[in-house]
């Protein structure tokens, strides 16, 4: 009996620490930023796993014209195949910010991997975009406590996020839109994406198109838009 209890809870904390490792917002398996001060109705706009060709520099160009900053968590290698298209976001002032060189899921990486990860894609950004964010993001989300702390043994922030948009499915632009205004309510981080991982040219149209609205959305409710960094401060 006693070796069948020990087995069920040894199942059940494996079980928690798989979820934690995944889920966006927990804490367990170390510190990460996942939103802001609710009470400064402020609203984080992020993208992942570009730059690409097709819809990165649509996306500058939406917001530029709201006068919106936002943060980018870049592939290394996606940068290096697309250099002038990082350079542009970081020039229209942009942060510019870690997603490792190829886009792993570090929970199955080694120590070794991990550090190349993370130390590959910084080099690539420091070459093209010069000076950039200490901010990083773990592809899908998967962490270790360990490769929290090596983030931080790299001087790198890890930051995941409170909204997700789901916008990596084929999605409408109003379905997406739909999604994030559900779920904001002061503070948020909200992960969208302008490239894709497995295929950099990925069709993300339908969140070129639902970055507008939300935004006028959110600001006829009151809410402004920072960057990562701001919202930290």
């Amino acid at each position: 009996m006693i070796g069948t209890l020990l087995a069920i809870a040894a199942g059940g904390a494996a079980s928690s620490l798989g979820y934690a490792s995944m889920a966006p917002k927990s804490q367990l398996l170390g510190r990460t930023f996942v939103r802001g001060n609710p009470r400064t109705r402020q609203l984080a706009l992020t993208f992942d796993d570009g730059p690409s060709a097709g819809y990165t520099p649509a996306l500058l160009e939406l917001l530029d014209r709201y006068q919106v900053k936002a943060t980018f968590f870049m592939i290394g290698n996606h940068v290096r195949r697309l250099p002038q298209i990082a350079e542009q976001v970081a020039r229209a002032g942009h942060i510019v910010g870690n997603h490792t060189l190829t886009h792993p899921n570090l929970i199955f990486r080694s120590p070794a991997q991990v550090r190349a990860e993370l130390a590959g894609c910084s080099r690539v950004l420091s070459e093209v975009v010069g000076s950039h964010s200490s901010l990083f993001r773990p592809p899908f989300g998967g962490r270790r406590p360990d490769v929290l702390r090596w983030a931080s043994d790299a001087g790198l922030q890890t930051v995941m996020w409170s909204i997700t948009a789901y916008d990596w499915n084929p999605k409408s632009a109003g379905q997406i839109e739909e999604r994030i205004m559900r779920q904001v309510g002061g503070g948020e981080v909200i992960l969208m994406h302008d490239g894709g991982h497995n295929h950099p040219d990925a069709d993300r149209s339908p969140t070129v198109g639902a970055v507008g609205r939300v935004i006028r959305r959110c600001r006829d409710e009151g809410y402004s838009f920072a960057t990562i960094l701001e919202m930290m401060a």
